[in-house]
């Protein structure tokens, strides 16, 4: 097979400047990629013009016809063919504002980039102008239209027919069109919307509050569950909504991330997202999200790609932090099920505004940014209760008592600790209710004031004990309890190799391991919450934990993989299934998990606990009928 070389066969040609029309047509080639990078493009310029009602009509999903139809401010006659020329905009002057842009628009290609590639038409009439004037192929004369902008796109690529065979079908591309306007239109519920293909309406979006608007948009689950999130500094905010983990999807279609009102596809800002969702969401389900970054538009480059659905922050690391606790923050009260978040709605009044708030601290802002209003913050880190503690610190001339799964707590409960007395206990209205007893030694039934509660026990603990080891190791308050009979078991080459090249580490986790032989491996003391079934689970807990940490390298294992380890550490300090507590211990468990952060799932990710209201029993017996 003969391959040819261009650079070859091709004739010697002298250097020419390229005709405009060639310009525009390459430069359509990375801004205009299919109809619904028109409709993105268009709708963007008429919220920049201040539209209050933008309407978007398609024929034949967009290819043979698009137009956007919006009140906002129009084109003045003089100006119109200006408006189709490359680079030519009122959004920007200079370099200085540029960096400070917080428009939608500012590189002034789209139109010339559209027409460049299809018939267009542009008609529109100012506030000052008698009647509206329209421009098609240069040609400007008088039109009928009212106040605003209307732009008509025909036979979109008939100019560039190669690019047309790249395009989907009617179907497809109309679905395009309706996921582009709804990422818009989340982020500005002040506008009405509306998009209308082949006649018929596809979306109709009214003016309403941020929260209502998301929840139209969003799959019906995530309106269900969901946390607020906000979180401010002096320079930036982030506020929006998470799904809860029980929410999670198999696809990332429900995600949404805005910065300063424009929407953005930024790995950092995702990753941040899922991070949060570390050790909540069930093995691979992605999370649901809608989230605005308001930040200093001196701290953040939009100009990195046409589409500008790319940006670069200056301090990558500070924001992917601040983004991250913000919604590890959302997450960590616990019991969302029966939160009055479920039943109360939240102050969803998270629109643009032209006065910061009384509570923002702008003096480190530029001059030309302005946070945006924000609702009261749902959680508060220091506002959050304080309860007895779940394991007392037991000195090392106390043994572990093995068979008793949380023995300080029930003591505490019977002699009215911290917590008054058992009868005041009994009158309160606990959120998961009064144990009544267990089902196969593995789940907790209870009853609370919605009806039935069911607890998975094991997993349940598990998230407890891991919170708890969490809160020491931060603290650096980690409780050692010493075992008064060390516990002796083999160890074969490769995780004694292990504990010898992490011997540090393996203290600093509260684990006390020396070498009882070159076979095998004595553990004399382990975290206090540990220590209650330690017999019975210390050898497969050090054996696991040695193939963790030969897994993650040791060396950065601290700070990288701490909460993978204290992950693994608490599901064998876990109450293991098939045992049987009493009525007591059962409580106890309970008002654990109600002061515990992050109790509605276990490390693993999985529900803990479900609630079976009083409804969904009678249904079960068809009471009522």
């Amino acid at each position: 097979m003969q391959v040819l070389n261009n650079t070859e066969h091709s004739p010697k040609r002298a250097i020419k400047e390229l005709s405009d029309q060639l310009i525009s047509q390459i430069a359509a080639g990375e801004v205009i990629e299919r109809p619904a990078s028109v409709l993105k493009e268009l709708v963007e310029n008429a919220i920049d013009a201040d539209a209050t009602r933008i309407e978007v009509r398609l024929e034949s999903g967009g290819i043979k016809r698009l137009s956007v139809t919006d009140n906002g401010r129009g084109i003045p006659k003089e100006e119109l063919p200006l408006a189709l020329k490359r680079h030519a905009t009122s959004k920007i002057r200079d370099l200085n504002e540029l960096e400070h842009v917080l428009s939608l628009g500012f590189r002034g290609e789209a139109l010339a980039s559209i027409a460049s590639v299809s018939a267009m038409t542009v008609t529109s009439r100012t506030a000052e102008q008698s009647c509206a004037y329209s421009i098609h192929e240069g040609d400007v004369g008088v039109a009928a239209g009212g106040l605003g902008t209307k732009v008509d796109v025909e036979d979109l690529f008939f100019k560039t027919p190669a690019r047309r065979k790249f395009l989907k079908s009617e179907a497809t591309e109309a679905a395009h069109c309706k996921v582009a306007l709804e990422r818009i239109a989340i982020a500005h519920p002040t506008i009405e919307f509306r998009l209308v293909n082949n006649g018929k309406p596809v979306l109709v979006l009214p003016v309403e509050e941020s929260r209502a608007r998301i929840n139209r948009i969003l799959p019906d689950e995530f309106a269900r569950a969901q946390r607020e999130v906000y979180a401010e500094t002096a320079t930036a905010r982030v506020y929006g909504w998470v799904g809860l983990p029980t929410a999670g999807r198999a696809r990332t279609d429900a995600q949404y991330c805005y910065v300063n009102g424009r929407f953005v596809r930024d790995k950092l800002l995702a990753h941040a997202v899922k991070s949060a969702y570390a050790d909540v969401l069930h093995n691979q389900l992605q999370p649901m999200y809608c989230l605005f970054v308001d930040i200093d538009p001196i701290k953040v480059d939009v100009n990195v790609h046409p589409t500008k659905s790319e940006l670069r922050f200056r301090d990558s690391q500070w924001v992917h932090q601040f983004v991250m606790h913000a919604v590890q923050n959302a997450l960590a009260p616990a019991l969302a099920g029966l939160s009055s978040e479920a039943e109360e709605p939240l102050p969803a009044a998270v629109t643009p505004s032209t006065q910061p708030s009384p509570s923002s601290n702008t003096s480190g802002l530029n001059s030309n940014f302005q946070l945006r209003s924000q609702p009261q913050a749902a959680y508060e880190p220091s506002q959050l209760s304080r309860y007895l503690d779940f394991y007392q610190t037991r000195t090392e001339a106390q043994p572990a008592r093995h068979g008793n799964v949380v023995p300080d707590t029930v003591q505490a409960i019977r002699s009215g600790s911290d917590i008054g007395s058992v009868a005041e206990h009994e009158k309160m209205a606990y959120p998961l209710g009064r144990a009544l007893g267990q089902v196969g030694g593995v789940f907790i039934i209870a009853e609370n004031d919605h009806g039935m509660v069911v607890v998975d026990m094991h997993a349940a603990h598990e998230r407890i004990v891991y919170e708890k080891l969490k809160e020491q190791m931060d603290a650096q308050k980690l409780a050692v309890q010493q075992l008064l009979i060390p516990l002796v078991f083999r160890a074969d080459a490769e995780e004694m190799a292990t504990f010898e090249d992490n011997q540090s580490l393996l203290l600093s986790l509260g684990l006390e391991l020396e070498a009882a032989s070159p076979t095998h491996l004595r553990l004399r003391s382990v975290p206090a919450v540990l220590a209650g079934d330690i017999e019975k689970t210390g050898e497969a807990l050090i054996c696991e934990l040695l193939a963790d940490i030969k897994k993650f390298g040791g060396t950065n294992l601290i700070e990288e993989k701490r909460n993978e380890i204290l992950a693994t550490m608490a599901c064998h300090g876990a109450v293991r299934a098939h045992r049987y507590l009493s009525l007591e211990e059962m409580n106890a468990l309970l008002r654990q998990m109600e002061k515990t952060e992050r109790i509605d799932q276990c490390n693993h990710g999985r529900p803990t606990w479900v609630q079976v209201s009083m409804s969904e029993l009678d249904k079960l017996f068809m009471r009522g009928k």
